[in-house]
C-alpha cells in the first residue's frame, strides 16, 4: 500500500468514525498512527527567539523555557509523511513528568488567533505561581502565524463603486482562498490534531488546556476529539462553542461593543463628570456624542480618533476607561464646535492631541492618523489584485457554514446599525469574507466524554458577549461558570479576586470544579472605590431576568457581593480578541 493509501485508512478509522451515528460511542482520533514516522522525531529543543507581534509579557521568567520546531503533517485528514507544516512550540519546564510530584502541563492559548502564541506559555506561568512547583506550560504559534509555516493564497477584482469596494474584495478573498489547497489545512480542527501532537511528543499520557477568547472555540474542538487525553480545561472570555458555526459570534460582537460603550463606559464617565467634563447623565452623553458626530465628515473624523490612539483597547480592558473618556470627551468638543466644511484627518489630529495620551503615544497615533488617511491607491474600473494571509479569518470561514451571499448581510448590517451605532462608526459592519466561503466543516460532536471544565466569562465583555460565554458555561458536559457581574474585561483570569481565582486554582491543582454557576462580585474601575450595577444584576443561575436597558442609573451599588477598599490590581495581558 502506498502511504496516501494507509493514511487514508488511518483517517476512515480515527476521524471519520467521530462524525458518524452520534448515537455511536466517540472515538478518540490515534494521533502517534495518524503521523506515521512523524510521531518518532525527536524535539530538538534550543533558545527561543520571539518575535514582535507575540514578546513575552514584561516580568515573565524565561528562565526555563526553551522552544522546539516539530513537523506536523501539513493536512491531518489525509496525512502524507512527506507533506508537512512546521509548527513551533515553547515549554517553561519546571519538573520532570515522571518525578512523582509532577501534576500536569498546561497547553496555552491567547486567543486570536492573529498573533504568536509561543510566549503565552510563560504568560500563564506567571498567573499560576502556585501551580509552578509542580506543572509545565507549553505555547505554540499556531499554523500560520509567528515562526510556523504559513499559508497565503492570491485574489483579484475589479474595484469599481468605492463605496462596495470592501464587499467587492471580501468576494474575491473568500472566492478565491477557500478554494486554496494550503489555505484549507489552517483551521481550528488542524490546530487541535497539532495540540495533541505535541502533547504525544511530549510523551505526556494527558495534558491540561487553558485557553482565552477564540482559544475557547478551539479548546471545545480540543475538547470534542480528545477528550481521553485531556485531564480538565479552563475556558476564559468564552464563544457559544455550543454552536455548529463561530458566525453566532461575530454576529453579537457589534451590540456586544455597544452594550459596554453604553451601559458600562458611559456610566463611568457619568460618575466621574469632576474628572470627564460630560455631565452625570450618561443618556444625554450618548445623545450629545452621536450628534457630534452626525456628519460624514465628522463621523470619518471620530472613526479615525478612535483607531489612531487605539481606543478600542478600552472594550477589552477597562483600565483604558480614563484615555477612551478624554477621547470621547474631544470627539464630542470637536464635533460641537467644528465649522464646515469639515476635514476628517486634520479634525483627527486636533482630537489626538487633546486627549490625554503619553507623548511617545500621541507620536505613535499621529503616525497611524497619517497611514490611516491616506487616498485610495486604486483607481476605479482597475483590477486589483491582492495576497492573503489571514489566519483569523481562515479559521472563522471554515469553522462550520457562515450565511453565504451580499443579501443577507447588507440587511444585517442596516438592521444591526440601529442597535450598534459605534460599531458601525467604526467601519465594523461590512460583509465578511466567510459570506463567500462554503465550508462542510463542522465542530466535532462533544458528549458525557467532555472533559472536567470551567468557564469565565464578564458581564459586559464586548468581544465575547455575556450571552456566549454563559451559553458555554451552562451547555457544555461537565462544566461550570464563574461569571463576573459588572465587569467588562477580556481575559479575566487571573482577576485578583479569591472568589474568582479561588476555584480556578483549586481544579488546576486537581481539586473538583465547582459544582454550581458561580457569580462574582466585579472590582471597582478607575478613579473609583465601589463597583456599581452597569446592566441589572445577575441572578444566582446569572442570567438577567430582565431585557437589556437602553440606559441604566448609574449610582446604583452593585448587588452582588463586596470587595475591600483595595483588591489585588488587575493585571493588563496580552490577550486574542476572538478571538
Amino acid at each position: 500500500m502506498t502511504g496516501a493509501v494507509i493514511a487514508a485508512a488511518l483517517v476512515s478509522a480515527a476521524i471519520v468514525a467521530r462524525g458518524g451515528d452520534e448515537e455511536a460511542p466517540t472515538q478518540t482520533p490515534d494521533i502517534a498512527a495518524l503521523a506515521g514516522p512523524l510521531a518518532d522525531q525527536e524535539l530538538a529543543w534550543e533558545a527561543c527567539e520571539f518575535n514582535d507581534d507575540g514578546p513575552p509579557l514584561p516580568g515573565a521568567d524565561l528562565s526555563n523555557v526553551e522552544c522546539a520546531t516539530i513537523k506536523v503533517p501539513r493536512d491531518w485528514r489525509d496525512p502524507d509523511p512527506a507533506v508537512t507544516w512546521d509548527v513551533r512550540i515553547s515549554q517553561a519546564r519546571n519538573i520532570d513528568p515522571a518525578d512523582p510530584d509532577y501534576r500536569t502541563t498546561i497547553i496555552t492559548h491567547p486567543g486570536g488567533p492573529y498573533a504568536s502564541g509561543l510566549s503565552y506559555g510563560a504568560t500563564v506561568q506567571m498567573y499560576t505561581p502556585e501551580l509552578r512547583p509542580t506543572t509545565n506550560y507549553v505555547s505554540f504559534d499556531q499554523r500560520g502565524l509567528g515562526q510556523s509555516s504559513h499559508a497565503q493564497c492570491e485574489y483579484e477584482y475589479r474595484y469599481d463603486d468605492p463605496d462596495d469596494r470592501r464587499s467587492a474584495e471580501a468576494r474575491a478573498i473568500g472566492e478565491a482562498c477557500s478554494q486554496d489547497a494550503d489555505v484549507a489545512t489552517m483551521t481550528t480542527e488542524q490546530a487541535a490534531y497539532d495540540m495533541d501532537f505535541i502533547r504525544h511528543l511530549l510523551g505526556l499520557e494527558s495534558v491540561t488546556y487553558m485557553g482565552y477568547s477564540y482559544g475557547t472555540w478551539l479548546g471545545t474542538w480540543f475538547g470534542g476529539l480528545f477528550a481521553d487525553n485531556i485531564d480538565r480545561m479552563v475556558l476564559d472570555s468564552a464563544t457559544d462553542s455550543t454552536q455548529e458555526s463561530i458566525q453566532t459570534l461575530y454576529n453579537s460582537a457589534h451590540e456586544g461593543r455597544d452594550r459596554q460603550f453604553r451601559l458600562h463606559m458611559i456610566n463611568w464617565m457619568a460618575r466621574n463628570d469632576e474628572t470627564v467634563g460630560l455631565g452625570a447623565d450618561p443618556e444625554t452623553i450618548w445623545e450629545r456624542y452621536f450628534a457630534a458626530t452626525s456628519s460624514p465628515e465628522t463621523s470619518q473624523a471620530a472613526t479615525l480618533a478612535w483607531n489612531s490612539v487605539n481606543g478600542p483597547v478600552a472594550f477589552s480592558n477597562p483600565i483604558a476607561y480614563p484615555m477612551a473618556a478624554s477621547l470621547v470627551s474631544h470627539i464630542i468638543t470637536e464635533g460641537e464646535t467644528a465649522t464646515e466644511p469639515v476635514d476628517p484627518a486634520t479634525s483627527a489630529a486636533r482630537i489626538i492631541n487633546r486627549t490625554e495620551l503619553p507623548d511617545e503615544l500621541r507620536a505613535a497615533a499621529h503616525e497611524r492618523l497619517a497611514q490611516l488617511a491616506k487616498p485610495p491607491v486604486h483607481q476605479p474600473g482597475e483590477t486589483v489584485r491582492g495576497t492573503y494571509d489571514h489566519v483569523i479569518e481562515f479559521t472563522a470561514c471554515t469553522d462550520g457554514q457562515w450565511t453565504q451571499g451580499l443579501e443577507f448581510w447588507e440587511d444585517f448590517n442596516e438592521r444591526t446599525s440601529d442597535v450598534a451605532p459605534l460599531s458601525e462608526q467604526l467601519g465594523l459592519l461590512v460583509t465578511p469574507t466567510c459570506a463567500f466561503w462554503p465550508t462542510d466543516s463542522t465542530m466535532p460532536p462533544v458528549d458525557e466524554s467532555f472533559p472536567q471544565t470551567i468557564v469565565l466569562q464578564s458581564e459586559l465583555d464586548s468581544m465575547t458577549p455575556f450571552e456566549q460565554g454563559r451559553a458555554a458555561g451552562t451547555g457544555l458536559p461537565n462544566t461550570s461558570l464563574i461569571a463576573v457581574d459588572n465587569e467588562s474585561i477580556h481575559g479575566v483570569f487571573p482577576y485578583g479576586t479569591d472568589e474568582v481565582d479561588r476555584p480556578v486554582i483549586d481544579f488546576l491543582l486537581g481539586g473538583d470544579r465547582p459544582a454550581r454557576t458561580i457569580v462574582a462580585a466585579a472590582k471597582p474601575l478607575p478613579l473609583e472605590q465601589m463597583t456599581y450595577e452597569s446592566w441589572t444584576p445577575l441572578d444566582g443561575n446569572a442570567e438577567h431576568t430582565t431585557d437589556v436597558p437602553r440606559f441604566t442609573d448609574p449610582t446604583i451599588p452593585a448587588e452582588t457581593g463586596a470587595l475591600g477598599k483595595n483588591p489585588t490590581p488587575q493585571p493588563t495581558p496580552r490577550r486574542g480578541t476572538r478571538s
